[in-house]
């Protein structure tokens, strides 16, 4: 193979050429829509990977993360493709692999819905795109995966909501002064290729955080937030006489999601959650491992009632959830405001989903009671252990904290 660099004839604004150049552990293009962050991911991944065979004569192996395997398709490797093809750069697709090798190294393109495939490759350099529709625990194993031989991480993303670790483990660590991390933060109107009309039609058309958040790259609170008093406790030794029980929402085509919890009597009935699991691309056999490694009876969403079937016939202790969906995401806000209901803090993907939980909208901007069907399989696995437990026990306990919340309850049977 030959090692002669290529020469790049891309004209790169000055924020891109910052982000290439930066040799920081972690180095972050954190943008508004439109600023060029997929564009830039095939020149990083080749300015960086002729860089390292300059100063090492090493080929370089590569992740690249995308939130998931359709995404994968339709940014990463799309835009790798085109612009190695453009660039006049040799290289072999196996896409049933999913590797793309050239002559600088060996690019695995990976989900974040698979990311313990990453367990194995020792890497140069990853590259997350979209990080924020990715969880903590894909961030983590990134840099697990890069600590071999001191590589170093680039992040492509637009801003997500203030709780997010794009923003502060991230963000808040570079604005806070740490060496390890570089970011750039340009908004849309930064790229001069982007059309001001656009900019002023989202503007006028967006609500005002949707707006700050795509097109200004601020980390803003989504407005009608749902749950916005949610207490994230240390994981904790709990006492021997907790009662355990669990809530499973069927993923069908999402992910299956299984909440594990435990009421702890000696603490006026708090009730902790401390144990999350999610994952696309499951079927049956795999959710029963995961369910008999948990402790309790299991509230699971009726609409899976064959499922809900085949598992009991397995033996495990399945009950059809109550489903009122008001009423149940009432309840969850009650005990979450009134510290009843407490979340270990290492449960990274129940954090997410709380953090962007919030009602829709109508045509007129006007929130609805309805809230939005998107990234909430936890959520509901939430709501279905919590509302169902013991018939009502739990509900019987909060009734006048629920009430209290003045949510509209006449169209709904509680319990």
């Amino acid at each position: 193979m030959s090692h002669n660099p290529k020469t790049m004839h891309y004209t790169l604004i000055d924020y891109q050429t910052s982000f290439i150049q930066s040799e920081r552990k972690i180095c972050a293009l954190i943008g508004g829509t439109g600023c060029g962050k997929t564009f830039l991911l095939p020149i990083a991944i080749f300015y960086k990977a002729v860089k390292y065979w300059e100063a090492h004569k090493k080929t370089m192996e590569i992740i690249v993360l995308a939130p998931t395997y359709k995404m994968l398709l339709r940014n990463p490797l799309k835009y790798l493709k085109q612009t190695f093809d453009e660039m006049g750069i040799a290289y072999t697709l196996n896409k049933s692999e999913m590797t793309i090798r050239f002559d600088y190294g060996v690019i695995y393109l990976i989900s974040a819905e698979s990311y313990e495939s990453m367990q194995g490759i020792h890497a140069s350099l990853v590259v997350m795109d979209e990080a924020r529709l990715m969880a903590k625990p894909v961030f983590d194993t990134a840099l697990q995966r890069l600590a071999f031989y001191n590589g170093q991480l680039l992040i492509l993303s637009t801003p997500y909501g203030s709780n997010h670790w794009l923003k502060t483990d991230v963000y808040d660590a570079w604005l806070n002064g740490d060496d390890n991390v570089f970011v750039v933060n340009p908004k849309s109107s930064d790229n001069p290729f982007y059309p001001l009309s656009e900019i002023e039609r989202a503007k006028n058309m967006l609500p005002k955080w949707k707006y700050e958040m795509f097109f200004e790259a601020r980390f803003t609170k989504p407005a009608g937030l749902i749950f916005e008093e949610v207490t994230y406790i240390p994981r904790f030794q709990l006492p021997p006489n907790c009662i355990y029980f669990r809530g499973l929402d069927f993923g069908f085509n999402n992910p299956n999601a299984v909440v594990q919890l435990a009421l702890d009597p000696n603490k006026n009935d708090t009730v902790y959650v401390i144990g999350e699991w999610k994952k696309a691309q499951t079927n049956i056999d795999d959710l029963e491992v995961v369910l008999k490694n948990g402790h309790g009876a299991i509230y699971a969403d009726p609409a899976g009632k064959d499922a809900l079937e085949t598992l009991r016939r397995r033996g495990l202790p399945m009950n059809e959830a109550k489903k009122d969906v008001l009423a149940g995401i009432s309840m969850l806000d009650a005990m979450f405001r009134s510290k009843k209901l407490l979340i270990f803090d290492d449960l990274y993907q129940l954090q997410d989903e709380l953090s962007s939980y919030v009602w829709q909208v109508d045509k007129n901007e006007r929130l609805t009671d309805k809230p939005t069907k998107e990234n909430d399989h936890l959520i509901d696995a939430l709501r279905y252990a919590i509302f169902t437990y013991e018939g009502g026990y739990l509900a019987g306990k909060f009734m006048d904290a629920i009430v209290a919340m003045n949510y509209r309850f006449d169209s709904y049977d509680i319990w």
